[in-house]
C-alpha cells in the first residue's frame, strides 16, 4: 500500500515537471520572435572631429572711409590664406598671408595731380582664433592678432587712343582693331611697417561626417604706415570675407 501511494506520488512530479518545462520552452520561443521581428534602431551619424592641423582659404573686399574715389565698397577684392594648429576645441592659431587691392581715393589724386591709381597691401600674420561657441554644426569665433605688412602705391598715366597695340603686345593692353587704351605707370611708392587687425567671425559644417567648414568673418586692419608715405599715417580699412576651412 505504502508502495503504491509512493509510485502514484512520484508520477504526480514527473507530470508537473514536464508541463513547467513545456511552458519555458513555449515562452522563450515566443520572445525570441519578438525579439527578432522588432527593427533594430540605425546608430546617428558620429560627429568627425577636428584635425589638429587646419589650412584655409578666403576672398571678399574691403571698404573704409574714402576708398574707392568716395565710393564705400571697394570694387576690387582681398584674398587670404594660411594654416595653423588646434590647440583645443576652442582655440585655434593660424599664420595667414593676405593681400588687398584698391583704387586711391580721389582726395590722394587730388594731392599728387594725378589722374588715377591703386594701391596693393601684402601682410604676413599670426592671428590667435578663440571660440566663444563650438557645436557639431556651427560656431562663433573672435580673432585678432599681428605681423607685418607691405603697401604700394602706384600712380597710372593713361595712354591715347591712336597708337598701335602691336608695339605693346604682351604688355596687358586690350585691343581694340589695333589700337588700344590703357594706363602706364607713372611713379610708385612702398612702405614696410607692423601691422594688426582684429574681429569676429561665424563657421558652420554641412555635414557633421565631414571636416570641411565654412566661415564667413569680418576685420578691422590697421598699418601703422609713416606719416609722410601715401597711402598716409595710420592707414586702415575693414575686411569682409568667406571662405572654406579644413
Amino acid at each position: 500500500m505504502n508502495f503504491s501511494r509512493h509510485k502514484f506520488a512520484f508520477a504526480l512530479l514527473f507530470l508537473a515537471a514536464l508541463s513547467g518545462a513545456t511552458a519555458l520552452n513555449a515562452q522563450q520561443s515566443s520572445s525570441s520572435t519578438v525579439q527578432a521581428s522588432t527593427p533594430a534602431t540605425p546608430a546617428p551619424v558620429a560627429t568627425t572631429p577636428l584635425r589638429k592641423w587646419f589650412i584655409e582659404g578666403a576672398g571678399g573686399g574691403s571698404f573704409g572711409p574714402g576708398l574707392a574715389n568716395g565710393k564705400m565698397i571697394d570694387p576690387t577684392y582681398t584674398g587670404t590664406g594660411g594654416g595653423g594648429i588646434r590647440l583645443t576645441r576652442r582655440l585655434e592659431i593660424p599664420g595667414e598671408l593676405s593681400f588687398y587691392r584698391s583704387v586711391l581715393p580721389s582726395w590722394v589724386l587730388q594731392t599728387a595731380q594725378q589722374p588715377g591709381g591703386h594701391y596693393t597691401i601684402l601682410t604676413y600674420s599670426v592671428d590667435p582664433t578663440f571660440y566663444f561657441s563650438r557645436g557639431p554644426r556651427f560656431g562663433f569665433f573672435a580673432v585678432g592678432g599681428g605681423g607685418y605688412s607691405h603697401v604700394g602705391t602706384t600712380f597710372d598715366k593713361p595712354i591715347g587712343t591712336t597708337i598701335n597695340c602691336s608695339i605693346y603686345s604682351g604688355l596687358g593692353y586690350t585691343n581694340f582693331t589695333n589700337f588700344c587704351n590703357g594706363t602706364i605707370t607713372g611713379s610708385s611708392y612702398s612702405s614696410n611697417q607692423a601691422m594688426y587687425n582684429f574681429g569676429i567671425g561665424i563657421e558652420g559644417r554641412l555635414y557633421p561626417n565631414h571636416r570641411e567648414i565654412l566661415f564667413a568673418q569680418g576685420r578691422y586692419i590697421h598699418m601703422m604706415t609713416p606719416a609722410n608715405q601715401l597711402p598716409g599715417p595710420g592707414f586702415a580699412l575693414v575686411s569682409i570675407t568667406g571662405g572654406l576651412r579644413w
